[in-house]
């Protein structure tokens, strides 16, 4: 009988020593796996660094039985920068058959600051970035300062820019007007129209829309005047 009582109480300091490693409940408020001290209503803290997989937020039966299966879930990585995931902690990943299809990934700055977080589809490719500034990168990886980088094609039925000193000065008395004559050698020298950026810059910086349709607009001004004064000019010949 004894022994039996023994037995007893070993098996249940056993399951006690289990539970404890586990889970721990705090006052029925807070229940903590893998800690004793959880500091919130549900807290999984085992070590998922080096990419262990963490807390499955749902399973699918369909290819569950490979690799680590068809499911949502957290991935832990690393805390410093390693050649495989750079400076990732954290993603919430969707697994098929166990290969990652699309994720969410959390980066670490520099410091305890400077995070930001990409978005992969497909065979876990990434695809946009909401990088530590809050610029919007899609198929880009880093911005020129833009708030939105896009390295592709857009598609959109309008887009309106906001812009400032549009050139109606152009039209005022006291504007002084190239004559022709000044605006062909400036060609002549130059290869281009003045204000309008040399083909080599355009390629390698791009160019401003707001900017642009500013400094096109103020060629077709010009030139309105300039046919204008043509046109006074071929009257008083006739006459």
């Amino acid at each position: 009988m004894y022994k039996t009582i023994s037995l007893i109480a070993c098996a249940l300091v056993s399951l006690q020593l289990h539970a404890q490693q586990n889970t721990f409940v705090n006052n029925g408020t807070k229940v903590g796996i893998h800690t004793l001290q959880p500091v919130a209503i549900l807290d999984v803290s085992a070590d998922l660094t080096s990419g262990k997989l963490g807390t499955v937020m749902g399973r699918l039966p369909e290819g569950n039985h490979q690799n680590e299966g068809t499911f949502l879930g957290v991935r832990g990585y690393d805390t410093h920068f390693s050649a495989a995931s750079g400076l990732k902690s954290f993603a919430i990943e969707h697994s098929f058959y166990g290969f990652i299809n699309s994720s969410i990934n959390f980066f670490r700055g520099p410091d305890t600051k400077g995070g930001f977080i990409t978005f992969n589809t497909s065979d876990n490719i990434e695809r946009m970035r909401l990088d530590k500034d809050g610029n919007l990168l899609l198929g880009a990886t880093a911005s020129g300062g833009e708030k939105l980088s896009i390295n592709g094609n857009i598609r959109a039925k309008e887009v309106k820019v906001e812009t400032v000193n549009w050139p109606d000065y152009v039209f005022k008395s006291d504007y002084k007007l190239l004559s022709l004559s000044e605006t062909e050698e400036f060609i002549k020298q130059n290869g281009h129209l003045p204000e309008v950026p040399k083909a080599s810059e355009v390629e390698e910086m791009g160019v401003s829309l707001g900017e642009m349709n500013k400094i096109l607009l103020k060629k077709i001004e010009e030139l309105t005047l300039q046919v204008i004064e043509l046109n006074k000019k071929i009257d008083r010949q006739e006459k």
